[in-house]
């Protein structure tokens, strides 16, 4: 009798069908493998736990918030601080006097300025003398601009005059009604002025350029001393054939008002040089200072 021996079986791919899809599985196998440890290995991993941990954690806090909201907490009301505030330390209890607020030491006022308004001068170097002033021309005549002049710069040096002290007298208000010169003595005269003025300007040539005073033989001196500050403080030449900006002559109004009077011819109004010189404010107030310099001489004698 035959005996039958047990082989042993091995594993054989006798075909190519069974071989490929050997391959394929080792191949399937291989990438699964790469596949898990790259997954594992990168944050993608990780990244996936965090965002699981945070679901769970906003989980609970939902939970935890829909528990408060169901459980309202009473409203707090804030209590008033010990610590005073700023406004209560400005505002005294009552019956507490109130704290000496310091008072600011008074400001002296400046000084003005010729043409400016103001008290008068501390020191009154004019006090007690009386002065006339007569803006010649008047709105009735030929002259009637140059009137106006006179008449606003009258004005001017009068508010100066009387800072220093001086009481001023005008012997005319406005500019459309006619003033006599016997009227303008008698008013000067009247006032008991210790000295006079009189302004105007010349109308002759508009090449003609010049300043000068008229006056008695007996008031030389104050019109000289006077037509010699105003040629300074205006830059305006003496006017040519006078003696020194000196002309003798007793007007109306000099010989009649009872008191030294001078006529201040201040330039040519049709020269437009002369005339642009004394509308300048800033030569007015040289003009005015010289004008009380020189009344302060002569009242002082």
């Amino acid at each position: 009798m035959k005996r039958i021996k047990n082989r042993k079986r091995h594993f054989r791919i006798n075909n190519p069908l069974g071989f490929s899809l050997f391959c394929a599985t080792v191949i399937l196998i291989i990438g699964l493998i790469v596949g898990l440890v790259f997954f594992f290995t990168s944050g993608a991993f990780k990244e996936m736990l965090r965002c699981f941990n945070a679901k769970l954690q906003d989980d609970g806090t939902s939970d935890t918030r829909t528990g408060e909201q169901e459980s309202p907490t009473p409203e707090v009301t804030e209590q008033p601080s010990a610590t005073p505030t700023e406004s209560s330390e400005q505002t005294p209890d009552v019956g507490t006097p109130a704290s000496e607020t310091p008072t600011p030491p008074a400001i002296e006022p400046e000084t003005p300025q010729p043409g400016q308004s103001g008290a008068k001068d501390p020191n009154a170097p004019l006090s007690g003398i009386t002065i006339g002033l007569d803006p010649t021309r008047d709105g009735s005549s030929k002259y009637k601009k140059e009137g106006q002049f006179n008449l606003d710069f009258a004005n001017k040096l009068a508010e100066y005059l009387e800072y220093k002290g001086a009481t001023v007298v005008i012997t005319r208000d406005n500019n459309t009604k006619s003033y006599s010169n016997p009227n303008r003595a008698k008013t000067i005269k009247d006032a008991n002025c210790d000295i006079a003025l009189r302004l105007m300007c010349n109308h002759i040539s508009a090449k003609s350029t010049g300043c000068y005073v008229q006056a008695p033989k007996k008031n030389k001196e104050f019109g000289l001393g006077l037509i010699s500050a105003y040629a300074s403080a205006t830059g305006i030449r003496l006017q040519a054939g006078k003696s020194n900006g000196f002309e003798s002559k007793n007007d109306e109004v000099a010989s009649k008002c009872g008191c030294p009077c001078v006529l201040l011819v201040m330039g040519n109004w049709e020269n437009k040089n002369d005339r642009a010189t004394i509308e300048d404010e800033e030569v007015q107030k040289k003009i005015m200072e010289a004008i009380y310099e020189e009344i302060l001489k002569q009242t002082q004698k």
